[in-house]
Order: C-alpha cells, then sequence, then structure tokens
C-alpha cells in the first residue's frame, strides 16, 4: 500500500526510551504471552493535534462579536499497552527477514554449496602449492602444510548472492609474500579452467589476489587474520544494513564510503549493546544510534576508552577489533559523510515508528534516485583496447577515485559518487563510464581540462601508472540528467508514489556540527 501523505507525519520521541527487547515464545499465540517479558514503558501519542492560534488582528480593529470564545482543544492521550508494541515488533522483524529473501539478499541452497566447493579446491590447491615451495626449499614435503581459512561476510553467515569471498592462505614460514605467494601461487591458479579474471594488489595495506573461482568472486590475503562467530541475529542486521548500503550508495569503499569491516563493526556494536534485542529492534537502534552519534568519539567494541584518535580530515572513525587497537581504513571525505549521515537521519526517521500499521521495507530500501536528484553529472570514461586490459586500467583509476572527489571539493563542488559502471555501446573499444552527482555552489566554474591534467598526474605518478596510461584513455565532462544512460532511470520509478520525506532526508543545517 502507498504510504501515508507527508502532512500527516509526526515524528515521535526517540525509541530507545520503549523499544522492547525481549525475545517472544515460539509456542505463545502472542509475543507478548512470553514467560518473562519485560514489561516496556509506553508513551502517549495524540489523536488531536492542538490547533493553530489565529492570526493577529490589525491594529485598531475590534471583535464585534458578543459570542462567548470557543472552548480550548487538548489532546488527547492514549497509552500504548505492552502486548501491542510487543506483537507489532515481532511482526516486523518476522517481515523483514522475509523481505531480505524476497529482494535475493540471502543466498540459495545450491549458490553456498557452489561455494563450499570453491573453498574445498582452493585448500587442495594451497596445499600442492606448499609442497612445490617445500621442494624449492629443500625442505621434505611432509614438514610443510597450508590451508585455506575464511572471514568476513561468508563466515559470519551474513553473506549475499553477489557477495565475494574473503580467504585467508596460511603457508608455511619458508614461502615468500612476493615471490611465493604473488609469483608462484598466482601461476597455478591461471592455469586453472575454474579461474578467470585475476588481478593482484600488491602495494595495498592488506595485499591481495582478487580472481572469479567457478563464478565467485574470490579475494585471497596472506596474512593471519582472527576469525569472528556469529549468532543469527547478527546475520540478520549485518545482511540488511549491507542491502541497505548497496541500495542508498553507500557501499564503495573506493569512492568513499563503507567497506565491509566498517558496517561489520558497526553491525557488531549494536549487538553488543543490545544483546537481546529483536532483529527489527536492532535493525531501528541502528540507525537510532548512529545517526546521532558524535563522531569526535570512535567506534570501539573493546568495551574501553582507546589511544586511537581521529585525525584531521578523518571521518566517522571506527576501531578495528585488535590488538594494539587501531583504526580502520577510511576513504570518506566531506561530501560522502555528508550523505552517510544523511541516510542515516533517514532510516532513523523511517523506522523510529513502531506503531506504523502501513510501514514497508520497500521505503527504506528504495534505490537512491540518482538521476532525478541531481541535474548535472560528472562523466568518467575508461576505454582501453582490450577487456583485460580496461579490467586493469578501471581497477588502477578506481584506486584513485578519492583524489578526484578532493580535487572536486577544492573547487567547491560536492559530488555523489554512483558506483554503477555503464557500457557506451557507441564506442568499439571497451569501455566502462562512471556518473558521479555534482552539487555546485554559486558562481562555480569547473574547468574540465585543468581537472583531467591534474587528476591524470595522480594515476601515472609511478612506473605502474605510466605502463597502463600507454594504451588505454580516461575523459572527463559534465553532463546533463537527460544524456544519463536509460538504466540509471530505472531505479527512479521505484519512488514515484513515495512523499518526499521517504526519498530523501533533508537535514537541519547544523547537523553536521559533529564532522569537525
Amino acid at each position: 500500500m502507498p504510504p501515508p501523505d507527508a502532512a500527516t507525519y509526526a515524528p515521535t520521541l526517540p525509541m530507545a526510551t520503549y523499544l522492547p527487547i525481549g525475545t517472544p515464545s515460539s509456542s505463545s499465540s502472542s509475543p507478548a504471552a512470553a514467560a518473562g517479558a519485560p514489561e516496556p514503558q509506553t508513551l502517549p501519542f495524540f489523536l488531536s493535534p492542538l490547533p493553530l492560534p489565529p492570526p493577529p488582528l490589525p491594529a485598531g480593529h475590534r471583535v464585534l462579536s458578543s459570542l462567548p470564545p470557543p472552548p480550548p482543544r487538548w489532546p488527547i492521550a492514549v497509552r500504548v499497552p505492552p502486548a501491542f508494541l510487543f506483537e507489532a515488533d515481532f511482526r516486523r522483524s518476522h517481515s523483514l527477514v522475509q523481505f531480505l529473501e524476497n529482494e535475493g539478499a540471502v543466498p540459495t541452497v545450491e549458490e553456498d554449496k557452489t561455494r563450499e566447493q570453491v573453498i574445498r579446491k582452493l585448500k587442495e590447491i594451497v596445499m600442492d602449492w606448499a609442497k612445490v615451495v617445500a621442494y624449492e626449499q629443500r625442505v621434505p614435503p611432509r614438514r610443510v602444510t597450508a590451508t585455506v581459512l575464511t572471514y568476513g561476510s561468508y563466515t559470519l553467515g551474513a553473506h549475499g548472492p553477489e557477495s565475494d569471498i574473503d580467504a585467508l592462505c596460511v603457508g608455511p614460514c619458508i614461502a615468500t609474500l612476493q615471490h611465493h605467494f604473488f609469483v608462484a601461487l598466482r601461476q597455478i591458479l591461471e592455469r586453472r579452467l575454474e579461474v578467470s579474471g585475476m588481478q593482484t594488489v600488491e602495494n595495498a595495506k592488506v595485499p591481495l589476489m582478487r580472481f572469479t573461482f567457478s563464478g565467485i568472486s574470490v579475494d585471497l590475503t596472506y596474512a593471519q587474520l582472527p576469525v569472528v562467530d556469529a549468532v543469527e541475529k547478527f546475520q540478520v542486521l549485518l545482511r540488511s544494513i549491507k542491502l541497505w548500503a548497496r541500495r542508498r550508495g553507500l557501499h564503495c569503499h573506493l569512492l568513499g564510503f563503507f567497506a565491509g569491516i566498517h558496517l561489520a563493526i558497526l553491525a557488531a556494536y549494536i549487538c553488543q549493546r543490545y544483546p537481546n534485542a529483536t532483529a527489527n529492534g536492532l535493525f531501528t537502534m541502528f540507525f537510532e544510534i548512529f545517526a546521532h552519534w558524535d563522531w569526535q568519539i570512535p567506534v570501539n567494541l573493546h568495551g574501553q576508552p582507546t589511544n586511537c584518535k581521529r585525525s584531521d580530515g578523518y571521518y566517522m572513525p571506527i576501531v578495528m577489533p585488535c590488538t594494539p587497537p587501531e583504526l580502520c581504513m577510511s576513504n570518506m571525505t566531506k561530501c560522502t559523510f555528508k550523505k552517510i549521515r544523511e541516510e542515516l537521519m533517514r532510516g532513523y526517521a523511517l523506522t523510529k515508528d513502531l506503531w506504523r500499521h502501513d510501514f514497508e521495507w520497500t521505503w527504506l530500501f528504495a534505490p537512491f534516485p540518482y538521476a532525478t536528484r541531481y541535474q548535472q553529472f560528472l562523466r568518467i570514461a575508461l576505454c582501453s583496447p582490450t577487456s583485460e586490459e580496461l579490467r586493469d586500467w578501471t581497477g588502477w583509476v578506481k584506486s584513485r577515485f578519492r583524489q578526484l572527489i578532493l580535487k572536486l571539493e577544492r573547487n567547491g563542488l560536492e559530488c555523489d559518487p554512483y558506483s554503477s559502471e555503464e557500457v557506451d555501446h557507441r564506442v568499439i573499444k571497451p569501455n566502462i563510464m562512471y556518473h558521479w552527482g555534482l552539487i555546485s555552489e554559486a558562481n562555480t566554474y569547473l574547468d574540465i581540462s585543468s581537472l583531467r591534467e591534474d587528476f591524470m598526474k595522480d594515476i601515472i605518478n609511478d612506473v605502474y601508472g605510466k605502463v597502463k596510461c600507454r594504451r588505454s584513455e580516461l575523459t572527463l565532462s559534465v553532463v546533463g540528467s537527460s544524456q544519463l544512460p536509460k538504466s540509471m532511470y530505472s531505479d527512479s520509478a521505484y519512488l514515484g508514489y513515495m512523499p518526499q520525506y521517504m526519498v530523501g532526508y533533508q537535514p537541519a543545517p547544523d547537523c553536521w556540527s559533529a564532522a569537525g
């Protein structure tokens, strides 16, 4: 059913004061009948708003009527029964899980079996690789071993159908990162028919190999990382947050938004703070907590103060669960941080009213309407002679996208980077296009030629970049919304019946004071 008219939407008090956190019994006909269910605090809501005062009379004007003034109207306060709150919370939690399944955010049994086969084959491959390394180093093969461990969303059970597998190759001490992992193991993998799209990221903070194995994307690192145990409610919460982030354009780390580790820690923080909350309660508190978070303070799972300090220009500090504590790597900028705050506030506005009988999850998970929100876009077009070269060229340029965002901000432009990759079919060579929404200040002039020249300096700042750009091209241009690919308009049809406050939350001018 369509959402209510915006004029009838009345904000209520924060939900934290009355959020039911009891877990209903499955044998009970009503969640409120669960044994030992806590008695939640109820808040009054008003059926009749106070009338607006009449406008003042002009000077010298007198009221001629002799009738007595009407009696004042008072609002009617109604106490929400505890059973109603538990019933509403239980039903919405169930509908959230069902919505995730309907939207394809939960993998099928066949997809999970394929992932299990990939992990099993990778373990066999790295075991054979370890024997090769042992033979090369003149060490008895029986004395060496290697395995593959998984971490991230797959291990947590919060992966979706399109999620990659974060895997850790644990090799023997005689196997080096630069030679045995990035050369020997890569050659072994490339000879496999199931493997395609091999890429290596050797100079990153966490070096890794990225490839596709039997249609499943794999990120393989060579470092020891802890494996986190997960529970069912944490899996539902993390899946919900990741789907929300993808739909609202907040999920690409290279574009200055969330990385997977950021979302996992934020979800773990909510579960740690509200261990008895339902799935709907956890999701609601995610928005309430982080929409109002003072981001001068890092999010920390350690439960005690940490020496990690937010440096200048560092937005949304999140502490990794490691010893010693260390802040997660972040590419956020002023404009991407602003959009994240706006979307958190929008999520809070949509989820805080538990008793809304007409609530629908499609409001919260509606795709962000890029094509109708912005009038001008920065088009970034990449082109290479072959698909393989385009893949390498795209990965290299994307790793420098943060520098381009910062250059736009220094020119007085805010941008909303859209991660979707489009293809210009009018161009014969393999190509990819990105479109970023632009928000310009008054009388802002953008010299696109100077911007491209300045950005190319960041791309070819070393030998590796100079080699990649010899046969590849990069073009920047500003286009109007009418020049966007038709595929970017498909998401806007999702929002035709929604009031403006459901589509995007417009914050107060001083709501960014926490950004520093």
